[in-house]
């Protein structure tokens, strides 16, 4: 992935650029092209080994013949090759900061956070984490791009960055099952996470989160095990 820096607008733009897209778009169909035009050709060196999964479907690609059959198939390969393509592209963040805010832009979702609600920003792995305040998570969203570029890009614009990563990260105890220290409600919400989380189940680890920030505990993971604390609104 890429960033760029535009002076006149004083902003910095991390993420997808149209050099990034030239590369997916370009990448992807071609290798979805070739393998769609030299499947038959594998096919037919692959029902010839001792042994081979899927053989029923493998001979099937083998009977085809015929030039314009094979401009088919690799056509199909293109169009898949462009459809993953367009996915990789969708599931991109995209990180528009200025001095004044910071916008975060990824499958099709706009948030847009003030340079006055944030306190301090900081990476968790591949995760770009930004703190409120009050400490509250006001974004944690997952970031392909060089954290040379993340670092320098936030820090151009003037906001705290933590080069310790997370601040509270002495705060946080590990969930178990019925902790007498949480709410029943939050307890419920922290059990359903661990189970999206064993199904890697993005949307609902994700929603099941924002769930539990509304009730004031801020939640992260290690695979299945879960971490919280507790923060309180000012």
């Amino acid at each position: 992935m890429t960033g760029s820096i535009s002076p006149k607008n004083k902003k910095t733009v991390i993420g997808f650029s149209t050099t990034t897209g030239i590369i997916l778009y370009g990448g992807f169909g071609a290798a979805g092209l070739v393998l769609g035009y030299f499947l038959p050709q594998l096919a037919a060196w692959a029902v010839k080994l001792p042994w081979v999964p899927f053989e029923g479907p493998l001979k099937l690609i083998n009977s085809f013949s015929g030039i314009w059959l094979d401009m088919i198939i690799a056509l199909l390969g293109l169009i898949v090759g462009l459809v993953v393509a367009s996915v990789a592209v969708k599931e991109t963040l995209v990180v528009t900061i200025t001095d004044e805010e910071v916008q975060l832009d990824k499958d099709g979702h706009k948030q847009t956070i003030g340079q006055k609600e944030i306190d301090t920003v900081f990476l968790d792995g591949k995760q770009l984490v930004i703190l409120g305040k009050s400490g509250y998570e006001l974004a944690r969203e997952k970031i392909d791009e060089s954290p040379k570029m993340v670092v320098y890009g936030f820090k151009r614009h003037g906001y705290s960055w933590s080069s310790e990563g997370d601040p509270f990260k002495y705060e946080y105890r590990r969930w178990v099952p019925d902790t007498p220290d949480i709410s029943t409600t939050a307890n419920a919400l922290m059990r359903a996470r661990e189970i999206a989380l064993q199904k890697k189940d993005v949307k609902d680890i994700k929603d099941l989160r924002n769930e539990l920030i509304k009730l004031g505990y801020i939640v992260r993971e290690e695979e299945a095990r879960q971490y919280w604390r507790k923060v309180h609104k000012t």
